[in-house]
């Protein structure tokens, strides 16, 4: 294979690569149509704000031009410990890390909270 063809070959690649990973960047949930024209879908992410847009991104492409109107939703947090002492444990080890210079343990994970939406297109 010639430089030439070689180039376009790795060109096309990290072309396709990073098409895909655009594709991937954002978040998708399901949406369930429920009686009364009204949806359900839920988001879920590693922060509280993360996990709300991603089920508002997914009520917003169902709705496309007409307005999304929420009737009721619901937060839970699923860490592996409790929201405060997870927020805490966070903070010691970043104070820790930044003293001794290794860093910050993360300790959430991608499915620590979720958001789930009942709403309606109007």
């Amino acid at each position: 294979m010639n430089t030439v063809n070689k180039t376009a070959t790795i060109t096309a690649t990290v072309a396709t690569a990073l098409i895909l990973s655009a594709c991937q960047s954002t978040p998708s949930s399901p949406v369930i149509q429920r009686a009364n024209s009204i949806y359900e879908t839920t988001g879920i992410a590693d922060s509280k704000v993360k996990a709300q847009q991603n089920a508002l991104d997914s009520a917003k492409n169902t709705c496309r031009s007409k307005q999304v109107i929420i009737v009721d939703d619901k937060v839970a947090y699923n860490g592996i410990l409790d929201e405060r002492t997870g927020r805490m444990v966070g903070q010691a080890s970043a104070v820790i890390g930044s003293i001794f210079g290794t860093g910050s343990p993360n300790l959430s994970r991608d499915d620590d909270y979720e958001y789930k939406i009942n709403f309606r297109c109007q």
